[in-house]
């Protein structure tokens, strides 16, 4: 049995929970550390050197250190994005917390191919199959791209099942932020996931009793721009705040917190 819920209202509320004594979130350092050791940290991908950097820019009314991808149609690769390293062979557990937040310039051209933006990757490092979990920017739309296979052998793109679900406007010139709370699972009927947009304690997606990644997978989360062919213009920009994840024990609030929408005017 599988019960979706669009847009339902949480228990939880943002404002006022108190911080969870003992919960986890990685990295446990300050923005400010991450941005001047950003190699002990992060890997990126990148068609060439400097095409995701680290700056410390005012975006949105709040000036903190952030990821810039800079995507170009004649790159070898359609990746420009960081991973958390010390998420690439994670700890396996029953949930995982992330927080990830973008930041679309005002000259962002729309089109009607998704440019992934944020994703939770699956890891396999074929990249054959589509990230269990992708923000994308779709014309003027964000939506979520969700992707998944209860089969334990001989998975392929073709096989596995799609969900896509709008997840409000992509505004320019202002932050997108991600929280995203999943138990992940390949097995039939288990597995949940939660899904909060800009600082809201309203769930965007929820997902309950329903499998939702790969066999095996990673759940490798990664900031910056994934290009599919056809996406226009030749030259693309975008910002990301660093990314935050949290073990079983944290809470919404905790990775709330950590994201630009909490901290903007």
């Amino acid at each position: 049995m599988q019960l979706f819920r669009l847009a339902a209202i949480s228990l939880l509320t943002v404002a006022g929970l108190p911080v969870h004594a003992g919960a986890a979130v990685f990295p446990a350092t300050p923005a400010a550390d991450i941005a001047q050791h950003f190699t002990d940290y992060y890997g990126v991908r990148q068609h060439a050197q400097q095409r995701v950097q680290v700056t410390t820019a005012t975006l949105g009314g709040v000036t903190r250190p952030v990821v810039r991808a800079d995507w170009y149609s004649t790159d070898a690769t359609p990746h420009s994005d960081a991973y958390l390293l010390n998420e690439q062979h994670p700890v396996q557990s029953p949930r995982r917390w992330y927080a990830m937040s973008i930041f679309l310039p005002v000259d962002w051209i729309a089109t009607s191919v998704p440019v992934t933006v944020a994703q939770v990757d699956n890891g396999s490092g074929a990249g054959a199959l589509a990230p269990p979990l992708a923000l994308q920017i779709r014309g003027d739309q964000l939506t979520l791209n969700m992707n998944f296979n209860h089969r334990t052998s001989d998975i392929t793109p073709a096989n596995s099942a799609r969900r896509t679900v709008l997840a409000g406007p992509a505004t320019l010139g202002s932050w997108h932020c991600m929280v995203v709370r999943a138990d992940w699972s390949a097995v039939a009927g288990t597995g949940e996931l939660r899904v909060y947009m800009n600082g809201s304690a309203k769930e965007t997606f929820f997902a309950r009793l329903s499998h939702n990644s790969y066999a095996g997978a990673l759940h490798v989360p990664r900031v910056g721009l994934s290009v599919p062919e056809g996406a226009a213009p030749g030259h693309r920009v975008m910002y990301a705040d660093f990314i935050w994840v949290g073990d079983a024990a944290a809470s919404l609030n905790d990775l709330t917190q950590k994201t630009p929408c909490h901290a903007a005017p």
